[in-house]
């Protein structure tokens, strides 16, 4: 199966960046709505949870070409599962945040929840997809020209690295595969 691309890049990486602003912006703006009951922030938060949705949508399809030619029972599978789990898991999420919130954008029952877990979600897929880039290599051709730069790393940077490892081990590394 072919890889999705545009004009010779990945496709995947150009279309996340959408859902993965739109999608935490939609919950601080929540936040802002709840803490100054201006309802221009709930307004707008439903419309950015709108965006990150259909953005998501169209990040996840082409992700899913990709995904689709990972061999199953290796460690990129197994990363990519963990990636996409957390993936589907957000914009189901906010999906029925925006269902609930059709008629009005006005926040209804758990709306700040969603989009709270959601926002934290994506989060935390962005770190297992440039996990998939940066240390496993998908998609990547030709050797970095930076390799021999240092990392600037933030305190806890290797604990964090540690607990999600960890987390990403109980993920199965079975999967569809398509040569």
């Amino acid at each position: 199966m072919p890889k999705s691309t545009i004009a010779g890049h990945p496709l995947h990486p150009m279309l996340i960046v959408a859902p993965a602003a739109l999608i935490p912006f939609g919950f601080v703006l929540d936040a802002m709505h709840r803490t100054t009951g201006k309802e221009s922030y709930s307004s707008a938060a439903y419309y950015s949870l709108v965006g990150g949705l259909v953005s998501g949508l169209a990040a996840g399809a082409a992700g899913a070409v990709d995904y689709m030619a990972i061999k199953p029972e290796t460690d990129v599978k197994r990363t990519a599962n963990t990636h996409a789990m957390l993936n589907i898991g957000a914009l189901v999420l906010t999906a029925a945040n925006v269902a609930a919130r059709r008629n009005t954008p006005d926040h209804q029952g758990g709306s700040v929840a969603l989009s709270a877990v959601a926002a934290a979600a994506v989060m935390i897929s962005g770190w297992f997809g440039g996990r998939l880039v940066y240390e496993q290599g998908m998609r990547v051709e030709g050797v970095s020209p930076i390799d021999p730069t240092p990392e600037l790393k933030a305190p806890g940077d290797e604990a964090m690295h540690h607990f999600f490892l960890g987390q990403e081990e109980r993920v199965p590394a079975s999967g569809p595969y398509i040569n």
